[in-house]
């Protein structure tokens, strides 16, 4: 142990003057060893993000070093929300306004909903590709043109 310790500290203190590395991802490990400029320093970091199983927890709550993919926007009520809706979503995104898009938006935390119905508006053909397009679809392109 005292071996793995002091190991440890002189990667950690060695990596000090490196530029950083993004081999290694984001997680607990990228954040205990920011500049990593050697292999040993790498494979620590690697180590450690996947020892303690923290990147799939960093990627869905945006933290450490981690960035939540945007297509995560959407959250499990709003996802059921599209799945149970579809076609009255369909007309009410082709006409860029209604009750249950209200509700959509709500559910997404959008803050300027006006601005959000034009934008759905004009991507509607995006969004509802064809007629039978999957709620998932639906929820893609919803997230990425917001």
């Amino acid at each position: 142990m005292k071996k793995v310790l002091v190991l440890s500290t002189f990667l950690i203190a060695s990596s000090a003057f490196a530029a950083g590395n993004s081999n290694t991802g984001c997680g607990l490990g990228s954040m205990l060893i920011p500049e990593q400029n050697s292999v040993a320093t790498q494979v620590l970091a690697a180590t450690s993000n996947g020892t303690f199983g923290n990147q799939t927890f960093g990627i869905t709550s945006g933290s450490l070093n981690c960035t939540k993919p945007y297509k995560l926007v959407m959250n499990e009520k709003a996802q059921k929300f599209v799945a149970d809706n579809m076609d009255t979503l369909a007309v009410e995104v082709a006409s860029g306004e209604g009750e249950s898009l209200d509700t959509l938006l709500s559910l997404m935390n959008v803050k300027d909903k006006a601005t959000a119905k034009a934008k759905l508006k004009a991507n509607y053909t995006k969004i509802y590709a064809n007629e039978n397009v999957s709620s998932a679809s639906v929820i893609d392109g919803i997230a990425s043109t917001l």
